[in-house]
């Protein structure tokens, strides 16, 4: 076939594949991509980069490759050809240097919105994180354009409050708020008869970023704000950001019309950062001390371990550097990671977790843990599992209060003093920590 059938066969293909990927975020790694037939009437893939390549297979290729197979070929190959100067002329391929918007606001006010991509640089990108990242570029360029709202979930510790922050960064007219302070100055506001003065402070800007919405699962007010939150964003062209640890679909107790408004943007994962940012995080780190924080056999050994989240790997970067400043050789550290890993004994010290094991300590159910029931049982399991949370997880009085049936501040702190008072609480807190002990345990928290 010439080139000019390949050329028409390639537009109908393009055409048919887009008719059958609906999901918003298929699409946009679509997006991503250049697509050639060769002479043998392959599909070639073309791509930018490695972790592209690496998002592009795990996301839409086998849809990519069925939809050409069964319309042209069943024996045709589909190829990536991965070219580093290749560029997809979009909305995303945009200056990282500061740049200037002049926006006129409704009160006739000239004002200048900048933003500065450049935060962005201190970002690892892999395939585990590249949508992300991109989605939240675009937002700092363009507020209220695309992806509005932006729904970013993973497991703790994958980064999603770093970009987050990285977003507030990067615009000077953007606001950064973690569900406990959205939570209290919501409150507050309707105590103090002044909620028009928080409204007024978190619609000021053209960005807002809430982090951790999962903690408002279940309370109706603050649920019912946030909506209308999101809504005078999209109707005023202005951009809201949202980070939690459970997909939409999840966030059971969330009001319909929430989930709803969240699922017309754009959702999308954060997952475990892959080898890839595990060797940028590791070799930037040994160029700072010169090649010395540990050998090319050493890095080979620590990109076999699996690990979870950006906060083991600042860990495991953490003890590399204090060893090698206090003159302690760093082979031991990295076998005993081996063996724990290998090993194959890691346990998440998750709040579902420590809930579940008070919940079979006294045999209640988990629910009634989480539930206003003062019965004796129910009580000490409760008390079991606020102070656990505090003691093996990075939760704040507040948050682990909102954890338990939204209880107060000082709720908390009287079952951490009665587990610390009490003779039988320490010997469930000495059981438990042996528990985890016999294992290698990976602390996770918010």
């Amino acid at each position: 076939m010439g080139s000019r059938g390949n050329t028409v066969m390639l537009e109908e293909f393009k055409a048919l594949l887009e008719k059958s990927l609906t999901n918003k975020t298929d699409r946009y790694w679509l997006d991503q991509v250049g697509l050639e037939i060769n002479d043998e009437n392959d599909l070639c893939i073309v791509v930018s980069s490695d972790f592209i390549k690496s998002a592009i297979e795990k996301k839409v290729y086998s849809k990519i490759k069925s939809v050409y197979q069964l319309e042209y070929n069943n024996k045709a190959d589909c190829v990536f050809v991965v070219d580093k100067n290749f560029q997809k002329t979009s909305i995303y391929e945009r200056s990282s240097v500061e740049t200037t918007i002049v926006e006129k606001k409704q009160d006739d006010v000239v004002v200048e919105t900048r933003y500065d991509l450049s935060f962005f640089d201190e970002l690892f990108v892999g395939g585990c994180n590249n949508l992300a990242i991109t989605a939240a570029k675009n937002v700092v360029i363009s507020p209220g354009k695309r992806f509005n709202p932006l729904f970013v979930y993973g497991k703790p510790g994958v980064g999603k409050t770093h970009l987050l922050k990285t977003i507030e960064a990067s615009s000077n007219s953007s606001f950064y708020i973690d569900s406990e302070s959205f939570l209290e100055s919501y409150i507050s506001g309707i105590k103090n008869n002044d909620i028009d003065n928080f409204k007024k402070r978190i619609r000021s800007v053209d960005i807002l970023l809430v982090d951790d919405i999962q903690f408002f699962v279940g309370k109706k007010g603050v649920s019912e704000e946030l909506f209308h939150t999101i809504n005078y964003f999209l109707n005023n062209s202005k951009s809201v950001v949202l980070a939690s640890d459970q997909k939409p679909q999840e966030l059971n107790g969330f009001p319909d019309r929430l989930i709803s408004r969240i699922l017309n943007g754009l959702v999308t994962d954060i997952e475990k950062p892959d080898r890839e940012i595990f060797s940028e995080v590791l070799k930037k780190n040994n160029v700072e001390f010169e090649g010395l924080l540990f050998s090319k056999n050493d890095l080979e050994t620590l990109l076999s371990l699996d690990f979870q989240s950006f906060r083991e790997i600042n860990g495991v970067v953490n003890n590399l550097i204090i060893n090698k400043q206090t003159g302690v050789s760093n082979n031991k550290y990295i076998s005993e990671l081996v063996s724990m890993y290998s090993n194959n004994k890691i346990m998440e010290l998750t709040p579902e977790f420590i809930l579940k094991y008070c919940s079979e300590v006294y045999q209640v159910d988990e629910r009634l843990v989480l539930s206003k029931n003062r019965s004796e049982l129910v009580s000490n399991a409760r008390h079991l599992f606020i102070y656990l949370m505090r003691k093996h997880t990075e939760y704040s009085l507040n948050q682990i209060g909102l954890y338990v049936g939204n209880r107060s501040h000082s709720t908390v702190l009287s079952s951490i003093k009665k587990v610390e008072g009490s003779s039988l609480f320490k010997k469930e807190v000495n059981i438990f920590n042996n528990k985890i002990d016999n294992n290698s345990t990976k602390f996770v928290g918010v």
